[in-house]
């Protein structure tokens, strides 16, 4: 009978080293700011309570950060607990990720709090960056202006809070889409979605509502559509109908000719126009799978016209492959029909933000 050893025991010595060193590596790192300097790019930083954190003040009550971290992202993002210690430390009791979605809720609170919409996206930006860059993507810039444009500050009192005016909701007609001045393509496939309510949540997932292709128009062509004519009648404040009033006829006119034509084209008309409302966004892609170019996000209780009209600047998530087929002159165009009179907001307001 002899003594039988456990070939176990040297295994657990050497993982007790190689997890101590793994500790002392992750302390290592998470002290050392390099990584995260890069990573956080022209973002402002600040020092407090012995960290350097991807953090910064646009007022003495709003702060702004990237979304804390556990693991090995904190070799990279603030770390949970350096996050937790500085808001223990600073903000007991009151905590409220980063720069564009942050950017977009901070600037709507000053919004709320008298700042013009501009002011505030400027204001955000030199607080909140080393570069003037704070909220960059123009869908987020557009809702913005979206949220001043129903805020009613009331006259003669003194730092009352504004009246919160929501539009109501307004269904429109997609009836075209056209980008003006693409280079080396011939077609562009699309697809057209918008947030559906779901009951009982509220989260709001997107719904594809629509989707096709954009193809060249040749110059010198011509349509040969004849005008159409839409019925609506002036209702009273009450949404009645006025007796005295005679049925208000409302004609849109396709007003093609050959000049337009003379321009490089990419086209698609709806044989049946397309309903859309509430939050829209049309994706352009390169291919009908993957290949994104870019995007347009709007809401059509603030399309004020028949024509929506964005160049490459008012668009999302615009790659090298989207730049590559977009002329000096790019413009994307989405011509709607006339908007449903219950669903109208003040004809003073405009379309662009």
């Amino acid at each position: 009978m002899g003594l039988k050893l456990s070939k176990q025991g040297p295994a657990r010595v050497a993982n007790k080293k190689v997890y101590h060193l793994q500790y002392q590596f992750l302390a290592y790192i998470t002290k050392s700011s390099f990584i995260r300097n890069l990573v956080s790019k022209q973002r402002r930083r600040m020092l407090v309570g012995g960290y350097d954190l991807d953090m910064s003040y646009i007022t003495d009550r709003v702060l702004a950060m990237s979304f804390p971290a556990e693991r090995m992202r904190a070799f990279y993002r603030n770390p949970l607990w350096q996050v937790k210690s500085v808001l223990d430390m600073r903000h007991q009791g009151h905590y409220k990720a980063g720069k564009g979605r942050t950017g977009l809720m901070v600037c709507a609170y000053l919004v709320y709090g008298g700042m013009t919409a501009e002011e505030a996206l400027q204001l955000y930006a030199y607080k909140r960056t080393t570069n003037n860059e704070g909220v960059s993507i123009p869908s987020q810039r557009r809702y913005v202006g979206y949220w001043a444009s129903i805020l009613c500050f009331p006259r003669g009192v003194h730092d009352g809070p504004p009246d919160v005016r929501l539009p109501k909701k307004c269904s429109r007609q997609l009836l075209r889409i056209r980008l003006y001045d693409t280079v080396n393509i011939n077609s562009v496939f699309f697809v057209v979605s918008e947030l559906q309510e779901i009951p009982g949540q509220l989260y709001r997932p997107p719904v594809e509502i629509s989707k096709s292709c954009c193809r060249s128009v040749k110059k010198g062509f011509q349509r040969s559509p004849g005008p159409r004519y839409y019925v609506s009648f002036i209702e009273g404040d009450e949404g009645n109908k006025l007796e005295s009033q005679e049925p208000r006829v409302v004609v849109q006119m396709d007003t093609e000719s050959s000049i337009l034509y003379q321009k490089t084209c990419l086209e698609h008309c709806f044989e049946k126009p397309v309903q859309v409302s509430g939050d829209v966004r049309v994706i352009f892609y390169q291919k009908m799978i993957g290949s994104r170019l870019f995007y347009a996000c709007f809401n059509t209780a603030f399309i004020k016209k028949g024509l929506l009209q964005f160049s490459l600047r008012d668009l999302d998530k615009v790659g090298s492959q989207g730049r590559s087929i977009c002329g000096p002159a790019f413009c994307l165009e989405l011509q709607f029909g006339p908007a449903n009179p219950k669903g109208s907001l003040d004809e003073n307001n405009d379309d662009s933000f």
